[in-house]
Parts: C-alpha cells; structure tokens; sequence
C-alpha cells in the first residue's frame, strides 16, 4: 500500500508512526496509509528562513502570476482530482467539482487582485493622517507580511479548497505555508501538493505538507507567526490555549461550528419564487457534500404562513435525494457518504440529542441499504429532517441550539414571524458563520442588519426580485467575509484584499509629509 510522505523542509519524508489507513468512506477499500513525522523544529525553522525570504522578494504582481500559474495546474489535472475526490472523499462529481473548482478558482481570484495592490513589499492602508495642525507631522498605516510561517491545519470536508485557499492568500500577502490537512480525506490534498511542488511555480521552502498527527509543531511557533485552523471548537480552543502558543503570543485564527439558521420572513408564501429559492437552496445545503460543510444550514425558522408548505415540499425533495443515496462512483447518485466511520458515529449521536428537543418528520438514521453497496458497507445516513417540538424553539437549553450534527440533517423551528423572535433564536446558536434571510420586506430587511447581522460574519438576502437568480448561500466565495463571532471561532478569512491581513502585520509609520511620500509612497 503506497504511503503518502511529508514534504518538510525541501524533501519528501514517510514519517516513522504507526501507519493510519486512508479509505474509500462508501466502499471501505483501503486507499493509502500516512505515517506521523517526528520533531517539527527544523521544518518550521525552514519555512521561516528559507521560504520566507523567498516570498517577500516576489512583487505582489510577481505572486499573482504564481498563483495564476497554479490554478491553470490544477485545470490541467482536473479530471484527476475529481476521480480523486469522488474515491477517498466520498463525494458525487458535484461535489468534488464544488471543491476542486472552487479551489482554483480562489486561486484565479487572488491572481487577479495582484497588480491593484502595487510594487512595494508593504500594503498602504488609508490615506495618512495629521498628527500636528501646527505642522507637517504625519501618521500613515501601512501592512507589512510578518516574518514567519503561517500554519494552516484544514479540515476533513473540503482537502482541495481548505487547503489551496488558505495557500493563495497567506502567498500573495508574503507568507511561506506549513498545510495539514485532516488525515481522513488527505489523498486528494496530497496530491494537489505533489502537482503544486512538480510545477516550480512556488519559490523553495514557501510551501510544505505535514502529513497524520501535528506532532509538535505548536511547541515551534513563535510571535510572528500565524495559526489559521478550521475544525470543532474544541480543537479550536485547544490551539488558542496551547502554552506555547499562549506564551509567544501567536496569531490564532480559527474558523469552527456554526449553527446556521434559515430566516424564512412572513411574506414567503408557496408559489412565490423565494419559496422556491428557499426549497431549493435548504436542500442543497442538506445534502451537498452529505452536508458536511461549516456553512451548511441547521436551523430553519419558519413563520405559520408556511410552516406547513415547507415541510410537505421538502420532505419530496428529500426523499427523492435520499432514494439517490450510494456510492458516489455511480452516476445515478445523488449523495455520497460522510468520510468516516467516526463521523458517522458522531452524527448519530448528535440525532439522539436533538430528538429529545425534535421529532424526525422524515429519514431514518437506522437505514443501512444504499445504491451501489453491499448492506452496512459504508458510511451513509440519509437526509434528516426534524421540528422541534411544542414550546422549544426558543428554549436556551434546545440541543439544536447547542448540537451541530455534521451531516445531511436540518430542523424547522417554528416562530412568530417577528424580527424580534427571529434574532433571539438565531442569538441562542451562539455566532454563526453565516444565515439566510428570506424576504421581500424591506423594513424586515433592515431591521436584520441590527439585530441579526452582528451574530453573523455573512448574511445572505434572498427577496422576490433576485431569487431566481440567487446561488445556494453555503458557498463561499473568495470576494465574500469568512469567519463568525463567537461560537464559529471568531476569525476572518478571504473577503478579497482583507483576507490578506491575516498574513500582515498593521503599522502606523510616524514621519514628516515629505518622508511619507518619498519612501512609503504617499
């Protein structure tokens, strides 16, 4: 069985732990194995001296071609990668598309950004300030790549996207990357990996692949540099209180659970096209990528207008999903497997929790026959769609405010079609990465932006006029804020140009109005 190695510090290594068998989640073939690495110290330390320098010696303009170079690699190979995908993620060919072509195309995105951000190593950041009325004293803030590595630990569901994304900005803002992704579906990013190194399109030491555990790589960070993670809260928090990382004072930004709701407003009748937009999008949140996605909707606050309409259309269209759920190699599949037997447990048990909060409307979390596969093989669970019960939505206590199941389940919880209610329910997930609005109300709408937009670091508006039109609000686009307050981890990704201030340090440079404009450059 071929052993997927490390790339540290300029070479491939196959690590010396115990090996860890990577498998197809729909069929349970063995794929390959990773072997954890030993000590991280001289991997890290290269990274800073090696590819560092070698970065921040590149011109935005110069890294933009890089990265444009890149994403035209992995057109290249996408056929490859899809096939890839589909074997060791589980995936349909959506949605390995949905992964792999996002993944480029966040890549083509911040080669586009290159040429606007000018030939200076550093970044200007607003227009320079008087300090003194009486004289030519001036502040001016500019963004200048910090000296070390950013360390990007990516999560299981998107290996492709996670890891390529976090990679285009951490480079373009003038960082060297350290990826890990999670162990279950890293053939598909390893092999990105091994296409990125073969191409000589990334300077020496800007890039390398930590395969299996971390190891210790924690204990070998320091104060310049970044931690950008996406996982549970949990391991979240494990991070953001390791000694090491809390003694150097490094930068931690984690992106993490999120319950994000569906704001479904009083006017949203069956028949209309946002009821439609509505249907349509909350299953393909439920079911694309077997819902294992962080900005998947959970929650699905629904008015009397059309509590009723909802449920009846999307428990059809559910089961017509669930009905297409197998092995993903097949072409007549609709939804794949989670990508693990742990996963599948996890999801399960997160199913018994909400049940004592919601009654199943429709699927059945026991099902073990899917197309395509012997009986029990697999990791599957079918679409589940819950309510909740009499008098809990808006109960603090409510398991589906607290208990995201990571898998192709949601829960409608019933409201008054208050503003008012609308934002107490959607407070009690905690933070969310982002939520839905369905509505044509204006004064609904704008009444969203104060009392539900700060619970949110995205918030999507789908109103009559535009719902034909409107994508699926789970996907995220390079131009669009990821992160969220609170319970989602608190931290910001892409967002265009300011993504790359995760990567940058802000400095406000003191100087005469003459100094400013001739070194600076304004």
């Amino acid at each position: 069985m071929d052993t997927l190695r490390s790339f540290l510090a300029g070479s491939w290594c196959e690590g010396e732990g115990a090996p860890v068998t990577l498998e197809n989640p729909a069929t349970g073939a063995p794929l390959a194995q990773v072997r954890a690495v030993g000590s991280l110290a001289r991997a890290t330390a290269w990274g800073r001296q090696v590819g560092g320098p070698a970065v921040r010696a590149l011109s935005y303009t110069e890294r933009g071609e890089r990265l444009s170079a890149l994403a035209k690699v992995m057109h290249e190979h996408r056929e490859e990668l899809l096939a890839l995908s589909v074997t060791s993620g589980g995936n349909t060919r959506g949605d390995a598309k949905f992964d792999v072509d996002g993944a480029a195309g966040v890549l083509a995105h911040y080669a586009r950004l290159a040429p606007e951000l000018g030939e200076h190593p550093w970044r200007i950041d607003e227009d320079p300030q008087v300090v003194l009325k009486t004289g030519k004293l001036r502040a001016q803030q500019i963004l200048a790549p910090r000296l070390g590595l950013a360390v990007q630990i990516n999560a299981f569901n998107f290996p492709a996207w996670g890891m390529v994304g976090k990679l285009a900005v951490a480079f373009l803002a003038g960082m060297p990357t350290l990826a890990k992704p999670a162990t279950a579906t890293a053939a598909l990013a390893h092999r990105i990996a091994e296409l990125f190194l073969e191409s000589g399109h990334l300077p020496e030491g800007s890039f390398q692949l930590l395969m299996g555990s971390a190891g210790d790589l924690l204990d070998h960070l320091g104060p310049q540099d970044v931690i950008a993670f996406t996982g549970s809260a949990a391991t979240g928090r494990r991070i953001r209180t390791h000694e090491n990382v809390l003694t150097q004072g490094v930068r931690v930004n984690v992106e993490a659970d999120s319950l994000n709701a569906a704001i479904v407003g009083p006017d949203v009748t069956a028949g209309t096209e946002v009821f439609d937009a509505l249907v349509r999008d909350l299953v393909t949140e439920m079911t694309q990528k077997a819902g294992q996605k962080c900005t998947a909707i959970r929650r699905i606050l629904a008015p009397p207008a059309c509590a009723d309409d909802l449920v009846a259309a999307l428990s059809e269209r559910l089961q017509a999903r669930a009905e297409k759920t197998g092995d993903p190699a097949l072409g007549e599949v609709r939804m794949g497997p989670l990508t693990s037997a742990a996963q599948l447990a996890d999801a399960r048990a997160g199913l018994s929790a909400l049940q004592r909060d919601a009654d199943i409307l429709r699927g059945d979390p026991t099902r073990t026959a899917f197309l395509g596969v012997d009986e029990g093989q697999g990791h599957f669970l079918e679409p589940v769609l819950l309510r909740a019960k009499d008098g809990r939505a808006t109960d603090p206590k409510a398991a589906f405010h607290h208990t995201e199941v990571f898998g192709p389940v949601s829960t409608i919880l019933p409201y008054d079609g208050s503003l008012e209610q609308a934002a107490a329910i959607v407070a009690l997930g905690g933070g969310s990465l982002q939520s839905t609005l369905y509505t044509s109300d204006r004064g609904l709408i704008t009444g969203a932006l104060s009392a539900i937009a700060p619970l949110l670091g995205r918030l999507v508006v789908v109103d009559e006029k535009g719902a034909a039109g409107s994508i699926p609000p789970g996907g995220v686009l390079p131009q669009v804020h990821h992160g969220g307050p609170g319970r989602a981890g608190d931290g910001s990704e892409l967002g265009g140009v300011t993504g790359l201030a995760l990567y940058q340090q802000r400095v406000s440079i003191q100087a005469s109005a003459g100094i400013l404009a001739r070194t600076v450059g304004k």
